[in-house]
């Protein structure tokens, strides 16, 4: 089992509510195209973060920042980050393969309960694994002003195309 197959199978394990967005998520759509890291849309729910935490935990998982891990609780804490030093995201790596790292969106741009419920749910060798929609994913990619996120929207929006085709 790989680090990402790990990752999904302890967060389904302990009833994270989560999808996966970014990078990965554009090439689970079927686009090939490399990314640094996994992002995550998770429910910023008190109960939710705190199984998330420990099963962050368990997977050894460390933050970038020279914080604890549990701050990611403090709702004042995430508001501070976000308007004082422009984080959009809490980076955690694995400590023995430093290149595996896990991204939260702590500001969070969709609605996490709407999109939720309308989540793909995508099969990796068994271990399924909840995806934002591609519309949803357009959506975000099409606000960053990031060239290579303006050409995953591009390629996310032949994806649909292709489904109204079908």
């Amino acid at each position: 089992m790989n680090l990402y197959e790990r990752l999904f199978a302890r967060l389904n394990e302990a009833g994270v509510k989560y999808m996966v967005v970014g990078g990965v998520a554009v090439n689970l759509y079927g686009i090939e195209r490399a990314t640094g890291d996994v992002d995550l849309l998770v429910d910023l729910e008190d109960q939710n973060l705190k199984r998330f935490i420990e099963t962050a935990n368990s997977l050894e998982l460390v933050p970038r920042a020279p914080v604890e891990l549990d701050r990611i609780l403090e709702p004042e804490t995430r508001r501070a980050w976000i308007k004082e030093k422009g984080m959009m995201a809490f980076s955690m790596y694995d400590r023995v393969n430093s290149w595996f790292q896990v991204d939260i969106l702590i500001n969070e741009p969709v609605s996490f309960s709407v999109v939720y419920d309308k989540r793909e749910e995508m099969d990796i060798d068994g271990t399924t694994v909840p995806v934002a929609p591609v519309e949803t994913l357009i959506a975000m990619k099409e606000n960053t002003g990031r060239p290579q996120d303006e050409a995953d929207a591009v390629h996310l929006r032949k994806v649909l195309s292709e489904w109204d085709d079908e």
